[in-house]
């Protein structure tokens, strides 16, 4: 997230980063952010066109959305921070924290929303939503006053202490979303596991090969940001973030494929195996299921089912 913050004892000094924006790193600061509004927007295309049906836009759908959006303007403080040194700092700060805030939350909630689809225990789920949410209270609100405590004080104590909660944060929502995908990839190998045939193994080795490649793209930001290279690393992670969104429809889809004719092939299982033709009433009491992507759906009574957000 955020700014370094140079702080003298000349009271005009104003936000800078940790290093100049000239020569090569001035042209890396701008690939890298085209880059990543490149990626923006097409997430961004890719999401109101897979989704196009009120039905489909569950959790999923907005974190999706949001996690997208907000690529563009923590991008966007980022360069005006250091391409537009004339601008004050609070423009600038105040894209970076929205922007971050909801790449970060968004993307967390992306990850748990997609866990509905192979983890049907709602007691693992609603613990690690509550995760989310203790850990944006503990890391995001804390980070985000010493931000605008030491654009608007200058102090260098309080620089000192963003700067320590700044490496604090970065580890902490890793490890999170490590968390998150670990459960992921542990329930979908467990469900594919059980099917057989060969495609279901490829997808397996597929989301394995991804997820480890989401893991180095976190790695490569917590190490940047420890070998010293702060710039480079603020404005690598919205390119990290916006590949790991790219990252999700790669595999999604076919494991969505996947479970749902599993889900047919037991309907279909259980209806050739039973004896006594269904009832109308057997529909009427039954209690509503969680559909992939957080998407709940109660059980008709007309024969139709009906979906909502």
């Amino acid at each position: 997230m955020p700014l370094i913050i140079r702080t003298s004892n000349d009271p005009s000094t104003r936000l800078v980063p940790d290093i100049h924006t000239t020569g090569h790193q001035a042209y890396l600061f701008a690939t890298l952010a085209g880059i990543a509004w490149y990626n923006a927007l097409e997430l961004l295309v890719l999401c109101l066109s897979t989704f196009k049906h009120h039905r489909s836009k569950s959790i999923y759908f907005w974190s999706l959305l949001l996690a997208s959006l907000s690529i563009i303007p923590q991008s966007l403080g980022y360069v005006l921070l250091f391409f537009c040194p004339d601008i004050g700092p609070y423009g600038p700060a105040t894209l970076i924290v929205v922007g971050w805030c909801g790449m970060i939350t968004g993307h967390s909630m992306v990850l748990w929303s997609r866990l509905h689809l192979v983890l049907h225990d709602y007691r693992i789920l609603d613990w690690l939503l509550r995760l989310i949410v203790i850990d944006d209270i503990l890391l995001q609100i804390p980070i985000t006053v010493l931000l605008y405590g030491t654009v608007s004080f200058r102090s260098a104590h309080i620089a000192d202490g963003y700067y320590i909660m700044e490496r604090i944060q970065l580890v902490g929502f890793c490890v999170q979303e490590t968390l998150l995908s670990g459960i992921y990839v542990w329930e979908a190998a467990r469900l594919l596991l059980l099917r057989p045939g060969g495609r279901h193994h490829r997808i397996l080795a597929q989301l394995v090969a991804i997820n480890v490649l989401v893991l180095a793209l976190d790695v490569a930001v917590v190490g940047i940001q420890y070998a010293g290279y702060y710039s480079v690393q603020v404005m690598f992670k919205p390119v990290a973030y916006s590949v790991k969104l790219k990252l999700e429809y790669t595999i999604l889809g076919r494991l969505v494929s996947v479970v749902e004719g599993t889900k047919a092939q037991d309907i279909l299982n259980t209806r050739e195996f039973s004896m006594l033709p269904q009832s109308a009433e057997s529909g009427r009491g039954g209690t509503g299921t969680l559909n992939v992507l957080g998407t709940y759906s109660q059980p008709s009574t007309g024969g139709s089912t009906s979906s909502g957000s």
